[in-house]
């Protein structure tokens, strides 16, 4: 009889082989044998399986959930599945494959096999750039996973307890009788940064679709990993690298704002492409907060190019994806960073510079640049990235850097009369692991 841990791994097996991507490769090989990819073009066939596993339906999607960007009315929630229910409402409760955790290691795995499958390739001058680039995407890959999960399954990264908090668990190859255990938050940002660092030189400085990654998305996913930890310094640094390869930004001006698809696929800002997995439906349902609807100024383009009515309230509808919303790295977010970066270490002109140079491409022309004071440029950068990244898996890891900056973010919902509310660095900002993975390998549920 077959272990269950073998049927959840033929489940996983069963999904990575059967990507779109790397279809055509199987479809040239007997319909009654096992084949197993093993030249270079097969791996990377794998890994640019973008509408089965490594892009689209791929990032979490629970924690944006959880977030204080979005409301449901009574009716709607008393639709909702008891499972969403409980989410919702920042309940633990059992859940099951498959969820947000499976689809990341079902990427991690693709990413295990073809950094396994290269040892058997020898690498030469013939074929160095093909097989430097399937190197640089699997790390890529994996490092991006493993961020993604970080952000929701662990605390935020704190120096004084990130070697005894709970991290998530580093897959580092493709034998599934490596047993999984939990690693520390701080071995698993290492794990991040050192596989963020080795793909920098092996990929080039943009690819040819943004499904593939680029060493500009690198320098980008280090932005957001040193932004994470609180390193504003390497944050700084990373997201400068990644602007000095491409700048671009979506001038909202030239877009059809009113329309309910606003922006071209694959617009200009987008340096690599990943969308949200719909674990729940929370995030799809929902209806935008209401203070933070109003805080979008009247000239403000993103007002209607973000939002559309619905019920009495608004819903979004601004996302930079073909289908679901936007998870990606983009130019937009990197000057938020870079901006938040330079305030935090007093280059206040800079700060205002890199915000400027964002707004000026969100408002109704004439833009006419703002001044602010000292004190005043970080709390309206801060508002701004929560304002531009909506909907992109950004704002649960947010709240929790923040709140160990000193914000004091409480949550709150308000149903049927009833207050719900989660407090500032509460135990379930890291979110309760699916029940079946702890049962299965006997790894520590979050408290």
């Amino acid at each position: 009889m077959m272990k269950p841990i073998n049927i959840l791994y033929s489940l996983l097996l069963l999904i990575i082989f059967t990507g779109t991507a790397c279809k055509k490769y199987l479809e040239k090989k007997s319909s009654t044998s096992f084949v197993s990819p093993q030249t270079l073009e097969d791996l990377q066939g794998l890994l640019d399986d973008g509408a089965g596993v490594m892009n689209k339906r791929l990032t979490p999607s629970l924690g944006e959930a959880s977030t204080d960007d979005q409301f449901m009315l009574p009716s709607t929630f008393a639709n909702l599945i008891t499972l969403d229910q409980h989410f919702y409402l920042w309940q633990k409760t059992p859940y099951y494959f498959e969820n947000d955790w499976s689809k990341s290691y079902a990427a991690v795995y693709n990413a295990n096999f073809c950094l396994d499958g290269l040892t058997k390739i020898e690498r030469r001058v013939a074929n160095a750039s093909a097989w430097d680039l399937v190197k640089g995407t699997a790390l890529f890959y994996r490092a991006y996973c493993f961020l993604n999960l970080l952000w929701n399954y662990s605390k935020a990264y704190n120096n004084q307890t990130s070697e005894s908090d709970l991290g998530i668990v580093l897959r580092d190859g493709s034998d599934f009788n490596v047993p999984s255990v939990r690693s520390s938050v701080k071995e698993c940002y290492q794990q991040v940064i050192d596989d963020a660092k080795a793909s920098i030189t092996l990929l080039p400085n943009l690819n040819t679709h943004v499904y593939r990654p680029s060493k500009c998305a690198a320098y980008g996913l280090l932005a957001r990993i040193y932004l994470s930890m609180r390193e504003y310094d390497s944050a700084h640094r990373y997201a400068d690298l990644c602007l000095s390869i491409k700048r671009d930004l979506l001038d909202y001006n030239s877009i059809s704002s009113s329309s309910n698809q606003p922006f071209p696929a694959f617009n200009n800002e987008i340096i690599f492409y990943t969308e949200m997995f719909p674990v729940v439906s929370v995030v799809g349902l929902g209806l935008m907060d209401t203070l933070l609807y109003k805080s979008y100024e009247a000239n403000d383009l993103r007002k209607t190019a973000f939002f559309r009515a619905k019920s009495g309230y608004y819903a979004y509808k601004g996302s930079y994806a073909t289908s679901g919303f936007f998870t990606g790295i983009a130019t937009d977010e990197l000057y938020l960073i870079r901006a938040e970066c330079n305030a935090r270490m007093g280059n206040d002109q800079s700060a205002q510079n890199d915000l400027n140079e964002l707004l000026k491409n969100r408002y109704l022309q004439p833009y006419i640049p703002s001044t602010v004071s000292k004190d005043s440029i970080l709390p309206i950068i801060l508002q701004e990235r929560r304002k531009e990244l909506l909907r992109r898996g950004l704002r649960w890891m947010d709240i929790k850097r923040l709140n160990l900056e000193g914000a004091d973010i409480n949550l709150e919902r308000v149903l049927n009369g009833i207050t719900y509310n989660l407090k500032a660095n509460d135990n379930y900002f890291a979110l309760p692991l699916p029940t079946d993975i702890i049962e299965i390998s006997g790894i520590e549920q979050n408290p």
